[in-house]
């Protein structure tokens, strides 16, 4: 919407053109929002552009924001992903969420961890410090990438640590 802002003649134009481009689970409320601001079945009034995008946001935002942070951060998971994404994504919901016990966040972030990379970082034992544990899961990773490439026979394996290739013959 921003990138096309200057394309629009009037806030009606542009509150149209969002509504139009709604799918999935957004139709819905589209088809709701569009019946409720036409007049007569044919006037549509949709007043003005702050108006709209307050009644969206209510539409869309979670109740309670912390909350679905919270939920997010308890159900993310590594999914073989780089050490590195996951913890970029780790604390953006633990920003969101509000977290600062370092306990609960060292507990979650381990939670998420690859298992194999887990047991790595557990094994080198970090103090309780968010971020000793963080470089511990970066190391448990390389080590589990040598491993990886250093068992692999003769297939080339790809460690998603650092997306380098090796073939061992």
């Amino acid at each position: 919407m921003l990138a096309h802002n200057n394309n629009f003649l009037d806030e009606h134009t542009a509150i149209m053109f969002m509504l139009y481009h709604m799918d999935k689970k957004a139709l819905v409320w589209r088809m709701e929002f569009m019946a409720a601001h036409t007049v007569l079945e044919q006037v549509i009034h949709l007043g003005t552009m702050e108006n709209f995008l307050a009644v969206l946001d209510s539409a869309f935002q979670p109740f309670d924001m912390e909350r679905d942070a919270l939920w997010q951060l308890y159900a993310l998971k590594q999914l073989s992903r780089p050490v590195d994404e996951y913890v970029s994504e780790f604390r953006v919901f633990a920003t969101r969420a509000g977290l600062t016990d370092v306990s609960q966040l060292i507990h979650l972030f381990r939670q998420g961890l690859d298992s194999d990379i887990a047991i790595q970082a557990i094994q080198q034992g970090p103090n309780n410090n968010f971020q000793a544990w963080i470089e511990a899961a970066k190391q448990g990773e390389e080590i589990i990438c040598m491993e990886r490439i250093y068992l692999g026979g003769k297939q080339a394996k790809r460690c998603y640590a650092t997306g380098e290739f090796s073939v061992e013959m």
